[in-house]
C-alpha cells in the first residue's frame, strides 16, 4: 500500500513539475514571450544574431516599498552563429532605487542649482539598478538540454556601454510590471 502511494506521488510530481526546456520555435511563436532586445553586429563577417526574450508570465514583484522595488523574471537569450545555436535561460532579479532614476536626479539637481553637466556625470555611475542573473538552463534551438557552465552573478546595471543590453532588459522588466519607464519616476 505504501509503495503504491509513493508511485502515485512520483507520477503526479512528474506531470506537475514544469519543464524549463524551450525551443526557438516556442520563443518566436508564443505570445507569452516578448522580444526585448536584438543585436546583429555590423562587421563584414558578422553572421551572429542575439535576441533576448522576456517570459511575461514569469514576472513577479518581490518588493514594492517605494522608492525601492524588486522584480524577478525569466529571460531567454537566443544566440546564433554558423557554428553555434543556443538558448540561455536565466532568472533575473533586479533591484531598483527610484531616488537614482534620471528624472529624480535632474529634479534634485535643479533644486540644488547644479549644472546639467553635473547631473549627466552623476547619471553615468548612479543608475539605481542592481541585477542578479542566475542560470536556469541552456538549450539547443530544438529544445534539447545542454550543460550549464556559468554561476550566478550580481552587478550594478549602468546606462552606458557596454551594459546597454542589461540596462534595456532591466527597464523592460520595470515597464512590464508598472507600465512606466524607470527613468521617468521622480522621487521628490
Amino acid at each position: 500500500m505504501l509503495k503504491r502511494i509513493f508511485i502515485m506521488l512520483a507520477v503526479t510530481l512528474a506531470f506537475t513539475i514544469p519543464s524549463q526546456a524551450i525551443s526557438i520555435q516556442e520563443l518566436k511563436s508564443s505570445p507569452q514571450f516578448k522580444v526585448m532586445y536584438e543585436v546583429t553586429p555590423d562587421g563584414p563577417n558578422a553572421d551572429e544574431h542575439t535576441t533576448w526574450y522576456l517570459d511575461t508570465r514569469s514576472i513577479e514583484v518581490l518588493e514594492y516599498a517605494p522608492p525601492m522595488y524588486k522584480i524577478k523574471a525569466t529571460v531567454y537569450n537566443a544566440y546564433q552563429s554558423p557554428r553555434k545555436q543556443v538558448i540561455y535561460s536565466d532568472s533575473w532579479i533586479v533591484s531598483y532605487d527610484t531616488r537614482l532614476s534620471l528624472a529624480s536626479q535632474v529634479y534634485h539637481a535643479k533644486q540644488a542649482g547644479a549644472s546639467l553637466t553635473t547631473v549627466i556625470d552623476a547619471a553615468q555611475t548612479k543608475a539605481g539598478m542592481t541585477g542578479t542573473e542566475e542560470p536556469l538552463g541552456v538549450f539547443s534551438f530544438d529544445g534539447q538540454s545542454l550543460p550549464i557552465q556559468v554561476n550566478a552573478s550580481t552587478r550594478a546595471i549602468v546606462r552606458t556601454a557596454p551594459n546597454t543590453t542589461r540596462y534595456d532588459i532591466a527597464d523592460t522588466l520595470f515597464y512590464e510590471a508598472y507600465h512606466m519607464h524607470f527613468e521617468d519616476v521622480v522621487v521628490k
